[in-house]
């Protein structure tokens, strides 16, 4: 089958996050009392958010949907890389040597990114500004950089200490720039999720800008399904994987790039070269949290298949993977899968013999 025959999902899309894109849709299932569905949809950190919430108290003053945006709008004010208000932004002003007390949330985000970056040899960075502002990805305007850049750039990141007992913040160099934007908005769902419990929630599907928290199960079913995009045609779903009280993340880097000479240069960083990454086409990850979700499908992409693999299995058995790499063959494509998702990852229909389906073996 042809990719021109494949006809569109009737599923509605998820749409990408601006800094992570997170390639997932969900599937809604219809409930027998459509009053008892409460379903939301608005822009915030530079993105979409939607969700679908199902029976709550309805005593209760503050709409599901209300109570979720002013989630969102509250990290994005301390949290932005875009705004010199924000926290982030009064940080990244500081000058080197200064001493910044800051908050829990920023200080969460830092204390896991960190995590990140020492588990995978250094793939993720919360520090990657400098590169990200050098390759034009926050005006869009791409510019290949001179090796002499690329070097200054990468001399700036990591540069900085952070104590998450008292929570405070030293920067060692006064360029070293933070943008959080690889963990920020998992960390913003896993918020969303708290606070709709906190209402008395216990059904929902809450997404930002992809990065996807399913709370419980809907109405008559055993389990959201959630489709995951192909990397290689955004407008199509080639697999559905089944989440309980789990979250799921992807990170690709066909949303969100840049064209350089006529060449597509995604906007994922690899710390280590100064370059965006290549090797993988993109990375999903199914975890207990959306923050975790999150920055773990960025630091898979940036490894690559091999080295992915491996800190799947020596560090991170709790959760579930696919990657997708350029296929050999015949296959358009290879999916590798985490051994979890046996019985529960399913190529649709017309991708079966167009993608190879293996699972890793830990």
């Amino acid at each position: 089958m042809t990719r021109e025959k494949r006809q569109l999902s009737n599923l509605p899309l998820v749409a990408g996050a601006l800094f992570m894109a997170v390639l997932a849709v969900t599937l809604f299932i219809e409930c027998r009392r459509k009053d008892d569905i409460h379903t939301f949809a608005f822009e915030t950190m530079g993105t979409q958010a939607s969700g679908t919430v199902y029976v709550w108290d309805r005593t209760q003053d503050r709409l599901p949907g209300d109570l979720v945006h002013a989630t969102y709008d509250s990290i994005e004010t301390a949290l932005s890389s875009w705004r010199e208000t924000s926290e982030v932004g009064r940080l990244n002003a500081a000058p080197a040597d200064t001493t910044i007390a800051v908050s829990r949330g920023l200080s969460e985000c830092l204390r896991v990114s960190e995590g990140f970056n020492r588990l995978s040899g250094g793939a993720f960075d919360p520090t990657a500004e400098p590169l990200m502002r050098l390759w034009g990805f926050y005006r869009r305007e791409g510019r290949l950089p001179t090796q002499a850049q690329i070097d200054a750039a990468r001399a700036l990141m990591g540069r900085y200490e952070h104590d998450p007992f008292r929570r405070t913040v030293r920067k060692l160099a006064a360029g070293t720039r933070f943008d959080l934007g690889g963990i920020a908005k998992g960390y913003a769902v896993d918020r969303a999720v708290a606070n709709l419990i906190a209402l008395g929630i216990s059904s929902a599907m809450i997404d930002l800008g992809g990065n996807l928290f399913c709370l419980g199960v809907p109405e008559g079913r055993k389990a959201w399904r959630v489709g995951i995009r192909d990397p290689m045609d955004r407008d199509q779903l080639f697999a559905t994987v089944g989440l309980v009280n789990k979250a799921v993340a992807t990170s690709g880097s066909y949303e969100r790039f840049v064209e350089i000479g006529g060449r597509r240069y995604g906007h994922i960083m690899n710390p280590a070269t100064g370059r965006p990454a290549e090797g993988l086409l993109s990375a999903t990850v199914v975890a207990r949290t959306a923050m975790e979700a999150d920055g773990l499908s960025t630091t898979l992409f940036v490894l690559g298949p091999d080295a992915a693999a491996a800190l799947l299995r020596d560090h991170y058995r709790n959760v579930e993977a696919v990657l997708v790499l350029p296929g050999t063959g015949n296959a358009e494509a290879r999916v590798l899968a985490t051994p979890g998702l046996r019985g529960n990852l399913e190529l649709r229909a017309e991708y079966r013999g167009l993608y190879s389906l293996e699972f890793l073996d830990f």
